[in-house]
């Protein structure tokens, strides 16, 4: 059977994502320098030009508005060097950018078939449970990795004096902090449901529960609220899709309820003192310093830090204050069209010639809620991992439209859509800018 560079391409997107959560390099230190990442991801745009080329394709950006809101962040981040008068900032945050840019595009190209997604969440899931089973066996001990630290977070002092400190499990590379753990273990703990669920594996679908004690160890680990608070979102969107919101909500009550007895510490989501106080007075800082005139296009992306000693912690607020309304407005699209994408073939009832796609619905939607919710606790506007939950529903989006009767896009930028885009963005800019009013205390 001869192999096609479509083929080749979807191969070799799948080896440049597995670097980057699995990062070879720092389980084994040798390969160290070595860009594996780098090669593997341009030799799949080099085998998959025509199909890139086709999705960048002016018209069909329309058909696209997720590919439009990230092209968008694209021309974002240099407008919000360049209009505070750092033109090395505006390169230097241009290139990191790019970067991710091209692993989006590259993701959607390549990802046209059912079969291709089901292949590319079953890598992600393999993927997750590696660099989750990695970390815990760090955490706990068992297989030290030199270049894996965990943070130590002090929650007490003992009647003697002594600090009582509380360790947090974080991960390999980008999933450094144990927020950023947890939606890791969320959306590996999906994508194994999706499997284990899956008849088209037979009986070895049994193979895919295996995983579940360590996803449980390792999110009891992370100790985070943050995750807690997404896991409830994501399981709420799963639920909703599943059986309606009526029963998703009655569930999450129940959750609510149950949470403090079962959680302890991560279920205390106190906002009046602790981190919770110290985010909400970051968030504050962030809105103070884009008064008029950097309202529209924010103080620079990576400025944050500088202005406020650290990052938001907050990926909505990171990014108007760091890109401004134009910027935050095209971060906040990605999510709300992929969202409305989902929501909007479950309103209409729009029938899928191909059950594959409709079973793994749910799934893509839960975990695309989860990472929405974790977004409050993390500053993720410009890393691959978000780019490739994005992309995952980008994909899965316009896989489906492939299946619809008549073929047709799942969304179009229309004038009613984009109403709702820009009324949702401005929604999520005033929510959190009236959070900071409401309960920052200085």
């Amino acid at each position: 059977m001869k192999v096609t560079p479509s083929q080749i391409g979807f191969i070799l997107f799948l080896l440049a994502n597995a670097t980057i959560y699995v990062r070879p390099w720092e389980v084994f230190p040798q390969l160290e320098g070595v860009q594996i990442y780098v090669f593997l991801i341009l030799a799949a745009v080099a085998v998959c030009h025509k199909q890139i080329q086709n999705h960048l394709a002016p018209a069909n950006l329309f058909a696209q508005p997720i590919m439009l809101c990230v092209m968008g962040l694209l021309l974002a981040v240099p407008l919000s060097h360049i209009t505070n008068g750092y033109l090395g900032g505006a390169l230097r945050g241009t290139v990191m950018m790019f970067k991710t840019v091209v692993y989006f595009v590259v993701l959607v190209a390549v990802i046209d078939s059912t079969r291709r997604f089901r292949m590319f969440i079953i890598s992600l899931a393999l993927c997750g449970i590696f660099c989750i089973g990695v970390s815990v066996a760090d955490y706990h001990g068992v297989i030290p990795i030199e270049s894996l630290t965990h943070i130590k977070e002090r929650t007490g002092y003992t009647t003697t004096g002594v600090d009582i400190f509380l360790i947090r499990l974080c991960g390999l590379g980008m999933f450094h902090d144990p927020n950023d753990m947890s939606l890791l273990i969320i959306t590996t703990g999906f994508l194994c449901l999706s499997q284990l669920f899956d008849k088209q594996w037979g009986i070895a679908r049994i193979f895919w529960i295996f995983p579940f004690p360590l996803l449980a160890l390792a999110m009891w680990d992370t100790h985070s609220r943050g995750g807690l608070i997404a896991a409830g979102a994501g399981m709420m969107a799963y639920l909703a899709m599943k059986h309606g919101r009526a029963f998703a909500m009655t569930a999450i009550g129940l959750g609510v309820l149950a949470a403090p007895l079962a959680l302890g510490r991560m279920a205390n989501l106190d906002l009046s003192g602790g981190t919770g106080q110290q985010r909400i007075r970051l968030w504050a800082e962030g809105f103070a310093a884009i008064q008029s005139p950097k309202i529209l296009f924010g103080i620079g992306e990576g400025m944050y830090e500088a202005l406020a000693n650290y990052v938001a912690h907050n990926s909505y607020v990171h990014a108007f204050v760091e890109l401004g309304l134009f910027g935050g407005t095209m971060f906040v699209g990605c999510l709300f069209f992929a969202a409305y994408g989902l929501y909007s073939l479950k309103r209409d009832n729009d029938v899928i010639y191909d059950e594959r796609l409709k079973y793994y619905q749910p799934y893509v939607a839960a975990i695309l809620a989860a990472w929405c919710a974790g977004f409050l606790s993390l500053s993720r506007c410009y890393t691959p991992p978000t780019y490739s939950i994005i992309g995952m529903a980008t994909a899965f989006i316009n896989v489906t439209g492939i299946h619809l009767f008549p073929i047709r896009p799942v969304l179009w930028l229309n004038k009613p859509l984009a109403q709702r885009w820009l009324a949702s963005s401005a929604l999520v800019f005033a929510t959190m800018f009236l959070a900071t009013k409401l309960l920052a205390k200085f």
